[in-house]
């Protein structure tokens, strides 16, 4: 089985694309996402026409398959109508995705069902397992996924974190705070505090990107270059991800961070 610590704001490299992912929460939302997006390197983009009626939920190649009212679990005829669908080509994007809510509600015969289709996944589909408990799936189905977990749901930031959050915040839109002074308060954190920190931030900034996409309500107030700048921001905190996980300094990464901010603005 493959596991992988990921944060929802990450991206996803257009060629790294697995067939069927398990993964907690809202995660699941940001990969369909990123499974019909138009973009031809980072996905999900937050700028093409797929990812705009994705973010509003009326993508007509992404489709939920949760509990039946009045039922207890996810049952076999449910993943029967998937298996038939799930041979109809796409409508609109390159790939379907197909999200089961809950998956650990499926019972044995619908896991049994759905394993078939994993055997033998249509290159055009992707399936993605929300579930907090995938200990509760089939051992097989679980070998057959990439299985994708957030320590943003494990260890949320603590007060001191999400006041410097709110700093990073207002450095970046011109408040009281400049980004050189927060640098500086930047480099005070040890690595645990900066990594809590840039979880933070990247949680926030995917939200905001989500807000502010074109069709959404916020969006239309905010305009391109703010999504341009929170796209930026972005691709920087996930480069400042990949410098702590080689062991570069605090301090290093604080200064590219604020420099590259800086540069933009």
């Amino acid at each position: 089985m493959n596991s992988t610590d990921i944060h929802p704001s990450q991206r996803f490299d257009s060629v790294r694309l697995s067939h069927a992912y398990i993964v907690p929460g809202s995660m699941a939302k940001t990969i369909a996402m990123a499974v019909v997006c138009s973009d031809i390197g980072t996905k999900p983009c937050m700028k093409c026409a797929h990812c705009g009626k994705s973010s509003r939920g009326i993508h007509p190649d992404i489709s939920v398959i949760s509990k039946p009212d009045k039922k207890r679990e996810i049952i076999v005829d449910q993943i029967r109508e998937l298996k038939r669908d799930v041979i109809v080509i796409p409508n609109e994007s390159e790939k379907k995705a197909y999200i089961i809510k809950d998956a650990d509600l499926m019972n044995i015969s619908a896991q049994n069902a759905f394993l078939r289709i994993l055997e033998e996944p249509p290159t055009h589909a992707v399936f993605i397992l929300q579930t907090d408990t995938p200990a509760e799936l089939l051992t097989t189905v679980r070998s057959r996924c990439v299985e994708i977990k957030s320590h943003i749901h494990e260890t949320p930031p603590d007060t001191a974190i999400t006041e410097i959050l709110c700093e990073f915040f207002s450095a970046i839109s011109g408040g009281s705070i400049s980004l050189v002074e927060f640098m500086f308060r930047l480099e005070s954190l040890d690595k645990s505090q900066f990594s809590a920190f840039l979880a933070a931030a990247r949680l926030r900034t995917a939200a905001e990107l989500i807000e502010s996409s074109p069709g959404r309500e916020r969006g239309a107030e905010r305009g391109a270059e703010s999504r341009d700048l929170l796209s930026h921001l972005e691709r920087t905190l996930v480069k400042a991800g990949e410098y702590l996980d080689f062991n570069v300094s605090v301090g290093h990464i604080s200064g590219m961070i604020c420099a590259n901010l800086i540069h933009y603005l």
